[in-house]
């Protein structure tokens, strides 16, 4: 299978399940008075959070996978991962950035909640899954024979 497709499917489900859990756990560390324990909070609400994420993101996961398969073919593999950390970033903050310039500061901090846990996890999703391009895969097979 296609080494692209594959570390792109990686990084996309590092997502699908981290971040959900850590959008949970930072918003209950947010509320001023829980009245419910953090397990008990994402017994309850990481299976929506999860599906909500896992059906929104599918055309991310596809743009991601066509942009890690056209960068991959004429960069070396930090380049790229370099590129995809700055589109990570850009993706995540993009539809918030007109609310972080108001000065309600449980509205950014509420941002944050939402930011956060989506950017980290796809940033070390990129750099803590193995990359290799696929002139490194032809390379390989030539040293083999």
């Amino acid at each position: 299978m296609n080494r692209s497709f594959i570390y792109s499917l990686k990084v996309w489900l590092l997502m699908v399940i981290i971040a959900p859990l850590l959008h949970l756990v930072l918003s209950w560390f947010i509320i001023e008075n829980p009245e419910i324990s953090l397990i008990a909070e994402i017994q309850k609400d990481y299976i929506i959070f999860a599906d909500m994420v896992l059906l929104l993101t599918i055309p991310f996961a596809f743009v991601f996978w066509v942009a890690v398969y056209s960068l991959s073919k004429k960069r070396e593999p930090f380049y790229v991962k370099q590129v995809l950390t700055i589109a990570i970033l850009i993706i995540t903050m993009l539809p918030f950035f007109e609310l972080l310039f108001e000065k309600n500061v449980s509205a950014v901090s509420s941002i944050a909640v939402i930011i956060f846990p989506y950017s980290i996890t796809g940033i070390a999703g990129i750099w803590l899954h193995k990359f290799e391009s696929p002139d490194f895969e032809e390379e390989t097979v030539e040293e083999r024979e």
